[in-house]
């Protein structure tokens, strides 16, 4: 091995001999030469090695302030661009798209399935409650706020959805009640990386999920804990990275995620309605409903439960039985009212009554009734094309046996009228005075003191009381009156 010593480097042996030529030869015609064997080494040196780069540089600017007043352009090489350093703003690597979790489904948050796991940040928006916990008595709503954040790390857009307040309600890890309303679109949403947006969610403490065998407790969800996960809609239809000094990368466009943003859960504590006496409300269901109408919506106002004996015509008003023990009924619009003033009640509505079943009510002349006699909780839900009132069965609140009626009494009265025998100041008494006053009336029997009365009067047979009001209806809907109490008692 030489053991020579060449100095620092090669690089300043090359630069000192060219500056002595250039001082000695600068009116030398080799001059061109000399500098562009500098630029040329020193360029290579610069690539080769950048720890040289600051002296380099020093040298080379020197030597051209000598000599630039001769230097012919045409003889000058091409310059080669040096290595470019990174830069601190320089356009981050697009990202690929992040891998998502499996959507879940709407079948999956049914009722009897397994709690949902919380989306969390698996997906470029977090949905979170904005309570720590909730509670609610039987009966009630509890309201609370949900907030959905959008990652600032990436822009997207979304298939538009109004908010629908969904959820489920948990208990031993499965659902109990699931609240999915249908969907309702809004357009597309770009929202802003980084942005958040609240909105409402009422919680109730009705149970959407019947429960198995307990078809004589209330709809409220029995007092106890729970855990309640908010639900929203999320449809991911563009996704572009964004870094962190805004720049926004490539954009995947598509079908990217279908499915719902779950909430962390938050605990729900269901506890006792506090005790209240039972309204009691009886009467016929037929064609003006608006006195039961408005009793029953008032009793849900004020979370009363309900002593019901109703007596309804189901050839009138359809009776249709369903799972749990479940009867509803259908209130048809009514056409025409007469001279009667109208009312919402009109409109149709339709009652739906949870545990117990129907006694059979026929009329002395064998007529058909059905009669829902129990004490029920009431809610009401206008929702619908045209409202829904629920009655569910208290603890406690199923009739052994309808009570007991004086229609028998009314009839054997009737059948002696018409053989001639006097029954002034008998069960029938008044009852065609009656019913021309009620005819007369144009008020709706919910606004009706005159109903009021003429129905405390007449309750006790509600066979005849049903053939004061269909009566009624004849003659003011078609002017001509009938023997509506023959319907009842004939052939008895």
């Amino acid at each position: 091995m030489s053991t020579t010593d060449h100095g620092p480097s090669n690089h300043e042996d090359d630069l000192g001999r060219a500056l002595r030529d250039l001082v000695d030869d600068a009116s030398l015609p080799g001059l061109d030469a000399h500098l562009d064997v500098v630029r040329g080494r020193t360029r290579r040196r610069r690539a080769a090695k950048k720890v040289a780069l600051g002296a380099t540089t020093l040298c080379v600017a020197g030597a051209l302030g000598i000599a630039a007043v001769s230097l012919p352009q045409d003889a000058r090489p091409e310059p080669i661009a040096p290595a470019r350093s990174p830069s601190a703003t320089s356009s981050p690597t697009p990202a690929s798209l992040p891998t998502f979790p499996t959507p879940l489904t709407a079948q999956a948050l049914e009722c009897q399935q397994p709690a949902p796991t919380p989306t969390g940040d698996r997906l470029p928006a977090l949905l979170s409650i904005d309570a720590a916990a909730l509670t609610v008595q039987n009966l009630e709503l509890v309201d609370t706020t949900v907030t959905t954040t959008f990652t600032d790390d990436a822009r997207i857009t979304l298939a538009g959805e109004k908010w629908s307040g969904a959820y489920v309600v948990v208990q031993d890890g499965v659902i109990v009640s699931s609240l999915l309303p249908l969907p309702e679109t809004d357009g597309p949403l770009a929202p802003e990386p980084g942005s958040s947006v609240t909105q409402e969610l009422s919680v109730d403490s009705f149970a959407s999920c019947d429960p198995e065998g307990l078809n004589d407790h209330s709809p409220s969800m029995l007092p106890g804990d729970y855990q309640v996960f908010a639900l929203s809609r999320f449809q991911l239809d563009s996704w572009a990275p964004v870094g962190p000094d805004g720049t926004v990368g490539p954009e995947t466009t598509g079908a990217l995620y279908d499915g719902w943003l779950v909430s962390e859960p938050v605990p729900l504590t269901i506890t006792p309605a506090t005790d209240t006496d039972p309204v009691a409300l009886q009467d016929v269901l037929l064609t003006d409903t608006s006195a039961v109408y408005a009793s029953l919506r008032q009793a849900a106002e004020a979370g009363d439960p309900v002593a019901l004996d109703l007596l309804v015509d189901p050839s009138r008003i359809p009776v249709a039985d369903g799972p749990y023990g479940t009867w509803t009924l259908t209130v048809a619009p009514n056409a025409s009212t007469g001279e009667r003033q109208r009312t919402t009640s009109d409109d149709g509505w339709t009652l739906v009554l949870r545990g117990g079943a129907p006694f059979s009510a026929p009329a002395p002349s064998g007529l058909a009734f059905s009669r829902f006699v129990g004490t029920y909780d009431v809610l009401v839900d206008d929702s619908g094309a045209t409202p829904t009132i629920s009655l569910q069965v208290i603890e406690g609140g199923m009739a052994v046996e309808a009570p007991a009626t004086k229609d028998r009494e009314v009839c054997d009265a009737y059948i002696d009228a018409s053989r001639g025998v006097d029954t002034a100041g008998g069960p029938l008494g008044t009852y065609m005075d009656d019913l021309v006053l009620l005819a007369g009336d144009t008020v709706p029997a919910a606004d009706s003191s005159l109903y009021r009365e003429l129905r405390a009067r007449w309750i006790s047979s509600p066979s005849a009381w049903w053939s004061i009001v269909h009566g009624v209806d004849l003659m003011r809907t078609t002017d001509v009156g009938g023997d509506s109490l023959a319907l009842i008692c004939e052939g008895s």
